[in-house]
């Protein structure tokens, strides 16, 4: 019986053991379809297969970026097959991005539990000079922000990004606020003012039409009591 009895607390302790550390907690699959991501030096953008197992395709638009004595502007776009694996919902990608392999990009990620969102972070090396950072609260589809109910302040990407004339902004409120939404050119110049006034708790979109405004990065602030958060969106003619 004693033995039985130590067996049982056995199993049970190294059942708790495997849960503590990660074993048994189940991960959906990253949703198929393009993620899209802006970072310092403009924008990536990640394609997931089908079944969520691979990322086949990764664009990088570099918006007159500067990272020691070289400037980066245009659109590099990779592809390969079967793709870079997606393994327990995390993956790595190194890139050459030009034929020498003097300019390199790495980009880590891993997906959340529900599959539909994801973080991470890149860096990349230019003939010596290197540069990083982060990129997080990403979702696969603007339906992911929508469907959820607000339980803390969030700014979404506006989409699509890059656009043309016309985009689309999208934040949750998780209680009642006085909100500023504007727009600023890179420098910091004030372009325009798309809410100045008092919301309810809930989901809320905001079309923006850059009609008349040259192509470049612009950024987008909201300020909602004490939460603010700025973000960048890229206007391509």
């Amino acid at each position: 019986m004693n033995t039985l009895k130590m067996m049982s607390w056995t199993i049970s302790v190294t059942i708790i053991v495997l849960l503590l550390n990660g074993y048994g907690v189940t991960h959906a699959q990253p949703k198929s379809g393009d993620w899209t991501v802006t970072t310092d030096f403009g924008q990536l953008v990640l394609t997931v297969n089908s079944d969520g197992t691979y990322i086949t395709k990764i664009g990088y638009t570099f918006s007159s970026w500067t990272i020691g004595s070289v400037t980066r502007s245009g659109t590099v776009t990779i592809s390969t097959s079967p793709g870079w694996s997606i393994t327990d919902n995390k993956f790595t990608i190194n890139n050459n991005l030009d034929p020498w392999g003097d300019q390199k990009m790495t980009i880590n990620g891993e997906f959340n539990q529900t599959g539909d969102g994801a973080s991470g972070t890149w860096s990349a090396n230019f003939y010596g000079t290197t540069a990083s950072g982060t990129w997080e609260a990403i979702y696969s589809a603007v339906e992911d922000l929508l469907t959820k109910k607000p339980v803390q302040f969030e700014l979404a990407q506006n989409t699509p990004n890059p656009f043309n004339s016309s985009t689309t902004i999208r934040f949750r409120l998780p209680k009642s606020s006085f909100i500023i939404l504007k727009i600023y050119d890179f420098l910091g110049k004030e372009i325009e003012t798309l809410l100045n006034g008092q919301r309810q708790a809930g989901l809320y979109k905001v079309n923006w039409n850059a009609k008349g405004l040259p192509s470049g990065i612009y950024l987008y602030r909201i300020q909602a009591g004490e939460f603010a958060e700025t973000k960048k969106l890229i206007l391509q003619r």
